[in-house]
Order: structure tokens, then C-alpha cells, then sequence
């Protein structure tokens, strides 16, 4: 990867809107109609950037389990709310709308005759390619797939990596450089399994509402600080060396002889822990200092008692 190339395709799972909601005393609703600033960010980013796809997780396959008020929002009311609104400003941008997932009877038809609508409206937009995961399933992407290629008898030994890419549900969806994830949990939630093989995961602390520019420029920042070898060895060193924020330019030659640990910066340790690395340090002091008040509490109660030996 050059120095500033952009990733080809980014991945957005934008969680958070129920809390931030909840921290405000309003309904879980609230937070993902306070989202509209946070998907025109970035959405203006990947423009900005160059970025070729960006896949956006709208609604899973097991965001039915949540409660009947707010499925019924995110299948009904905030597609035509968010989308009808935004489709003028997509087509000026150039921006192309993809759908990725499965139509269901649970979402009313004109919900979906709207997403197809405006997915054949934006056909000729070249810009920037958005794919809309709305009831989409990571798994259930993969099971189709299998169930695709038995249904055309496809012999066996011709599957490969690339025949399967063929077969899935968007099959133009190229693999995800960068998966991004707001609203501080670290994990996958059954997206895009397939394409996010080699992946370059960011988990961002802030809600989703809350998203703007600048914690797009932060994402892109640590995604550009990582090596991506795929498996292989470092092309430029030979080894499977660390990657640029991984190095670390002040470290001593190995001579055989141990070296006492210094102090690190944290400017020289690598980015997902330095992102994490101010909440993880306060409340390292906080539980310190509570161990030593103890400590000495404890030690000036004994200094007080009488020998009683």
C-alpha cells in the first residue's frame, strides 16, 4: 500500500444510536433519526478521499429481534424519511446506490419499490458506489451462495475463491480495506464475513450521531499507519517486520545483554491501544491511587496500635 492511497472499499457499521439517545433521556428512535449528520459525513469523506465503495450496515437480518417500535421505524418510516430525502443530493453527487441483503415481507412494498427505485435512479453515477446492507446477513450472504452453486450443480472442484465471489449476493463488491466500527464495541456483528478477510479494523468510541470529518480523517490516519502484507513478508525489508506503527525508532540494537525498560511515548505504540490508551491510563491511576490510600491508611492504623506482643 502507497503512502496515501485511499482504501478501495470501506466498510461502516454505525452502532450507537440507541444509547446516544438514552444518554439524553429520549427514545431509542431519536438517535438513529439524530444519525443523518453522521451518514452525510461519511458519505463526504470516501468523496473526498477517493474512495471507491462504502458499504453501510442500515439493518441486519437479526435487528428483527429488537423491539416492535423500532424495527417498525427502521423498516418503515427512517428508509423514506433519510433516503427520499437524500436521493437529489446522491444523484448530484454522482453517488450510486447498491443494495446488499434480501427483500422480506415484514418491509412494506413501497419501501422497497423506493430502494429499487432509487437504486435504478443512481445506475449511471460513477463517483462513488454506496452499498446499503439492509437486512443483510453475513452468514446468510454465504449460505445463498452455497445454495446458489447447488442449484447449478457446479461441479465441485471448480469452486474457487474467486467462482464464490461470482455467485454471491453483490458480487461486483470488492473486499473491504477498511471496516470501521463507531460506538466502542470490538467486534464484527455478522458483517461482510467473506470480504473481511484481511480487513484493517478501527473501533471508534464515539456514537454514531456524533460522527463527524474529523473521526473519518482519524480512521484513515490508522488505517495509513498499517503494513498490509496479506500473509507474506514485508516486500521492502524481507521479514515479517513490524508495521509503521508498530516501529519503533528509538529501540536499542540487540546485543545479548538485557535492557532495563524505559519510559514508551505513547506516541510510539501502536495505534489501537494508543486510540484506547487515555481512558485505559486514567483509570489505571484512579485504581492505583484507591490501593495506596488503602495502604497507607492501613499502614498509619498499625503504626498507631500499641505492641501487643
Amino acid at each position: 500500500m502507497a503512502p496515501g492511497t485511499p482504501p478501495r472499499h470501506i466498510a461502516c457499521i454505525m452502532d450507537g444510536n440507541g444509547r446516544w439517545a438514552q444518554q439524553r433521556g429520549l427514545e431509542r428512535t431519536h438517535g438513529h433519526m439524530a444519525a443523518l449528520a453522521a451518514l452525510n459525513a461519511v458519505v463526504s469523506g470516501a468523496l473526498r478521499e477517493g474512495v471507491e465503495w462504502l458499504t453501510l450496515f442500515a439493518f441486519s437480518t437479526e435487528n428483527w429481534s429488537r423491539p416492535e417500535g423500532e424495527v417498525s421505524f427502521l423498516v418503515d418510516s427512517f428508509p423514506g424519511h433519510v433516503l427520499e430525502r437524500e436521493a437529489r443530493r446522491l444523484q448530484e453527487r454522482g453517488v450510486r446506490l447498491r443494495l446488499l441483503g434480501w427483500d422480506d415481507p415484514r418491509i412494506p412494498a413501497d419501501v422497497t419499490d423506493m430502494l429499487h427505485g432509487l437504486e435504478e435512479l443512481t445506475r449511471g453515477n460513477t463517483k462513488l458506489q454506496v452499498s446499503l446492507a439492509f437486512n443483510y446477513g453475513g452468514r446468510q450472504d454465504v449460505c445463498e451462495t452455497v445454495r446458489c452453486l447447488a442449484a447449478q450443480r457446479f461441479p465441485y472442484e471448480e469452486i474457487t475463491e474467486e467462482t464464490f465471489a461470482r455467485h454471491m449476493k453483490l458480487p461486483e463488491l470488492p473486499d473491504v480495506d477498511l471496516l470501521l466500527r463507531t460506538g466502542g464495541e470490538h467486534r464484527l456483528s455478522n458483517f461482510l464475513l467473506w470480504h473481511c478477510a484481511y480487513a484493517e479494523l478501527v473501533f471508534l468510541d464515539v456514537l454514531w450521531p456524533d460522527f463527524r470529518a474529523p473521526h473519518f480523517q482519524h480512521a484513515l490516519e490508522l488505517y495509513r499507519q498499517r503494513r498490509r502484507r496479506f500473509g507474506a513478508l514485508d516486500p521492502a525489508a524481507g521479514t515479517d517486520s513490524p508495521g509503521p506503527a508498530d516501529a519503533d525508532p528509538a529501540q536499542p540494537p540487540v546485543t545479548g545483554h538485557p535492557v532495563e525498560p524505559g519510559p514508551v511515548s505513547p506516541l510510539k505504540l501502536p495505534a489501537a491501544i494508543a486510540s484506547h490508551l487515555g481512558s485505559s491510563l486514567l483509570n489505571g491511576v484512579k485504581e492505583t491511587a484507591r490501593f495506596a490510600m488503602l495502604q497507607l491508611g492501613a499502614a498509619s492504623v498499625q503504626a498507631r496500635r500499641p505492641d501487643q506482643r
